[in-house]
């Protein structure tokens, strides 16, 4: 029968407690682990908020098509793609304006939800097989 020597049993015990420790810091305040699921897809296409802001940039892309159809006969083909590309540069800072916003409304209707919920950590549902809490349905909601 050999003995094993006393530091090695310390040395796993520290590891366990380390181990548990590390575990319940991962799952947030108050030793919380829920796991939540998002569907940005279905976000996306539900919620009044991303709607609007879709709608927006529709409009816009539309009417900077207008603008370059009445501009384009006054111009010589340099001209036209010189105009193309400013009117191009508009509607994609527009664009990343609003996706910007509209993630920003996300994370703070998320922050509200995870505390609501008691919830750790919220992962995309793409990513995961089964299992967690969806919380598709209430950004939904919060994004009016």
């Amino acid at each position: 029968m050999s003995k094993t020597p006393w530091w090695v049993v310390v040395g796993a015990i520290a590891v366990v407690a380390l181990a548990a420790w590390g575990a319940k810091s991962f799952m947030g305040p108050g030793g919380s682990g829920g796991v939540g699921v998002i569907d940005l897809g279905a976000v996306i296409a539900q919620s009044p908020l991303a709607q609007r802001y879709e709608k927006q940039l529709a409009d816009k892309y539309g009417s900077l098509q207008e603008q370059l159809e009445k501009e384009k006969t006054n111009l010589d083909e340099e001209g036209r793609k010189a105009k193309e590309k400013e009117l191009m540069t508009e509607y994609l800072s527009l664009k990343q304006e609003l996706e910007g916003k509209l993630e920003k409304e996300i994370d703070s209707a998320l922050a509200t939800i995870m505390k609501q919920k008691n919830l750790g950590v919220v992962v995309y549902k793409e990513s995961v097989r089964h299992g967690g809490i969806d919380v598709t349905p209430e950004v939904v909601k919060a994004l009016k």
